[in-house]
């Protein structure tokens, strides 16, 4: 049996590092440095190029002498600390500035927008001046007094509207009133008229409607009741007489017509009721037009029953005209039966 020897103590196996070399001056790399005690002490060199720097072992040297530069001028001021009285003008000034500005801006539109609200106001605002109203009919142009078209289908149905023909302007009582309403309207102070003609859509019935002015309202009113009665009353026999002659366009389609039917209505604007009276004459635009009898349930008016409607349009008319024609006299142009 053989015996293995006893271990000895540990010994490090001897190492050999290469010789590493290092920056100039400096020491070399790998391996271990030298221990402190190995010759002198080494102190550290410094670098290729740099001066030596103090605290090595060597003097601090000066420094070299600089060119003669001038500080340079211009940059900001330092600014001052937050808080301080400089930032406090400075916020209170820019805050006076805004408000100042915001109020010049502002104050404009508010301005504005008043004077656009008071315009719209008064756009709204409408009054009738008294003194003008007995004037109106002298003042006003012909087509505001007689419009050149005219929708109301209310009595005849499918009616495309009333197109106006010719118009004679100014002319007197007695050239253009007829019968017994011609004497009423003398009676109330009828000082003129003023008279256009009318055509259906259909071009089958005329119209002429006058615009007749008297002395006062009061003499309108009376005229516009007193043919009203006579005109009821003569419905159980025969229809009252038209108001108005029949007034013809030559070259037109009312250029020959007959008066069958007739109405009258008085205009009123409120408190400043003017002094007019208008009145209506309705016929066939067909002077040759033959018209027959209806059977006994429809014969309100014996032979004359199928021209009953005359009256009935002229009415619907008249009505239409003095719903329409305070608004001209007010300012607002509107179309009749609106």
């Amino acid at each position: 049996m053989s015996s293995t020897p006893a271990p000895g103590p540990w010994q490090p196996e001897p190492q050999s590092y290469p010789a590493q070399g290092g920056a100039y001056g400096g020491p070399p790399s790998g391996g271990y440095p030298p221990s402190p005690g190995a010759g002198h002490a080494a102190q550290p060199q410094p670098g290729y190029g740099q001066p030596p720097q103090p605290g090595y072992g060597y003097p601090a040297q000066p420094a070299p002498p600089q060119p003669n530069i001038p500080p340079q001028g211009g940059g900001f001021a330092p600014m001052p600390p937050p808080g301080g009285p400089g930032n406090r003008s400075a916020g209170k000034g820019s805050r006076i500035w805004g408000t100042v500005l915001i109020v010049l801006g502002v104050l404009p539109l508010l301005i504005g927008a008043a004077v656009f609200a008071a315009a719209v106001k008064n756009s709204q605002h409408t009054e009738t001046n008294p003194a003008f109203m007995p004037k109106a009919w002298h003042n006003l142009k012909t087509d505001q007094i007689f419009p050149a078209h005219l929708e109301d289908t209310s009595i005849i149905q499918h009616n495309k509207g009333w197109m106006r023909q010719g118009i004679i302007g100014e002319g007197s009582c007695a050239k253009n009133l007829q019968g017994v309403f011609l004497k009423k309207a003398k009676s109330v102070g009828c000082k003129r008229v003023l008279a256009a003609t009318y055509v259906d859509g259909g071009g089958k019935n005329a119209a002429t409607v006058a615009l007749i002015v008297t002395d006062s309202y009061a003499g309108a009113k009376a005229l516009s009741n007193d043919y009203y009665e006579a005109k009821s009353a003569a419905r159980a026999s025969e229809p009252v007489s038209p108001p108005v002659k029949p007034l013809a366009a030559p070259g037109t389609l009312a250029a020959n017509w007959r008066a069958l039917g007739g109405g009258v209505a008085e205009i009123g604007v409120g408190i400043d009721n003017p002094p007019y009276v208008v009145a209506v004459t309705t016929g066939p635009a067909d002077l040759k037009r033959t018209y027959g009898t209806l059977p006994e349930e429809w014969d309100a008016y014996g032979d004359l029953a199928e021209l009953s409607i005359y009256p009935d349009m002229a009415d619907d008319i008249a009505s239409a005209y003095g719903r329409s024609f305070p608004d001209v006299l007010s300012g607002k142009e509107k179309s009749w039966g609106v």
